[in-house]
């Protein structure tokens, strides 16, 4: 099973590097879930992928500005959806922006029916930062894991072609109806 990877990159004339890790969570209360989740059954939700990707890069400043946005699809029901953090504004489409952002995410969901969640993970730039709202993808990767009877089974991490970024346009432009997602 693949639950690391590394994918180069260029952006803004500068190379860099995606370093992804994918861990089955077997602590639930020291990977923090219960800051979220306030009557943790730390039992129903060991198992569960622990993901996290960061960036080398080799340009520096405003250069250094980038995002990650995230698509879940569950198989067991069809949602395709752009994945966010619930407190930030929800105009936006990133999970995270900022200076060398890490992407983090914990997703431990028990109760759904049995099938596979797989997030398609895309490292993206505002060309011009902060000017506009139009985002660019720069490289891409997709994990996940498949539920059966309540327990998780992780998915290879790979590599995502560009061409999914394509297959993800309409579904950011009916979330996200402000920006342009080239």
């Amino acid at each position: 099973m693949r639950r690391e990877l590394s994918i180069p990159f260029d952006v803004r004339g500068h190379r860099g590097l995606i370093s992804v890790r994918i861990v089955p969570n077997d602590d639930p209360w020291a990977s923090g879930h219960q800051l979220v989740v306030p009557d943790l059954n730390a039992d129903a939700f060991r198992g569960f992928p622990l993901c996290t990707a960061s960036l080398r890069y080799h340009g520096s400043g405003i250069k250094a500005i980038m995002g990650w946005i995230q698509l879940i699809t569950r198989d067991f029901d069809g949602d395709i959806s752009v994945d966010r953090a619930p407190n930030l504004s929800p105009a936006d489409p990133f999970y995270a922006y900022g200076y060398l952002p890490t992407f983090f995410d914990a997703p431990a969901n028990p109760d759904h029916p049995d099938g596979t969640w797989r997030a398609d993970t895309f490292l993206v730039v505002v060309p011009d930062v902060i000017r506009s709202r139009t985002v660019a993808p720069v490289a891409a990767f997709t994990w996940g894991y498949r539920l059966e009877s309540g327990r998780p089974t992780l998915l290879d991490v790979t590599p995502l072609a560009s061409a999914r970024w394509s297959g993800h346009q309409s579904v950011l432009e009916a979330a996200h109806p402000t920006w342009t997602f080239g």
